[in-house]
């Protein structure tokens, strides 16, 4: 049997794909809602979609949330690239994960506009590349109310030197740096003011290594001195670079504490 991505509807969810500054987006929220609700913004990961990530988009909409799912540039509906051909990673990841932050305060405002999200009470998570992407996302935004970071990194340097050192590159040039650090939350934390971030992380990640977030959170956690509870790093042992069930309980969790 071939399983579709479309092959399922949930008889508690409305789902619709809408275009949002033109951007492709899956839009969920719990069949009957009216008036506004909370909203998260989820970002999907390298070599998938707003269509891949449409089941763990129900699940956080069945617990009363409007969910809003964009496809990424070269993603989805969006020029997709082959993924797996050489050089594509490095030539398109950081472009893409600059071009979700760029995109973001647009589209976080035509989502309150036209489409009954609480402007008060507005999210984003991620995962890999997204949780990278959300991050972003979240410390340009002051708006957004909390952040959940599933297998990303909120230390963009950090994170780049990792990977090439994995992978004997030669080390970043002062250009590439300064790049990275326009939007890397690590260099701008000031900008975080206490606001919730909840970090879910394998601690045996070969895609996305634990180290650059362990740096993140312990760089971060005198800026939460008086309200540490608002800044949690939970680790899972033995996990590697997917999505628990427990992860995503953490995540409904922490949305319905702070969102």
């Amino acid at each position: 049997m071939v399983w579709s991505i479309f092959s399922y509807e949930s008889e508690f969810i409305d789902t619709e794909r809408v275009e949002i500054n033109m951007i492709p987006c899956l839009k969920l929220r719990p069949k009957g809602a009216s008036g506004l609700l909370p909203t998260i913004i989820y970002y999907h990961g390298w070599h998938s979609s707003k269509d891949f990530q449409r089941f763990k988009a129900v699940i956080f909409a069945c617990y009363g949330y409007q969910v809003i799912v964009p496809d990424a540039m070269h993603h989805g509906e969006r020029n997709p690239i082959d993924y797996d051909a050489p050089g594509m990673l490095d030539k398109y990841f950081w472009e893409i994960i600059f071009q979700n932050v760029k995109e973001s305060g647009p589209l976080i405002e035509e989502v309150i506009k036209n489409y009954n999200a609480d402007p008060n009470r507005i999210g984003v998570m991620g995962n890999s590349m997204g949780g990278i992407s959300a991050a972003g996302v979240f410390t340009f935004n002051s708006n957004l109310k909390c952040l959940v970071d599933f297998n990303g990194s909120c230390a963009w340097v950090k994170a780049e030197k990792v990977w090439r050192q994995i992978d004997g590159l030669e080390p970043m040039s002062a250009e590439e740096i300064s790049k990275l650090s326009k939007y890397d939350p690590m260099m701008h934390k000031d900008m975080l003011d206490e606001r919730p971030i909840l970090l879910l992380h394998g601690d045996s990640d070969t895609s996305v290594p634990i180290d650059s977030q362990r740096i993140f959170y312990n760089e971060v956690s005198p800026l939460y001195k008086k309200n540490p509870e608002k800044l949690k790093f939970v680790e899972f042992p033995k996990v590697d670079h997917s999505t628990t069930t427990t992860m995503l309980e953490r995540a409904i969790e922490w949305f319905k504490l702070y969102l």
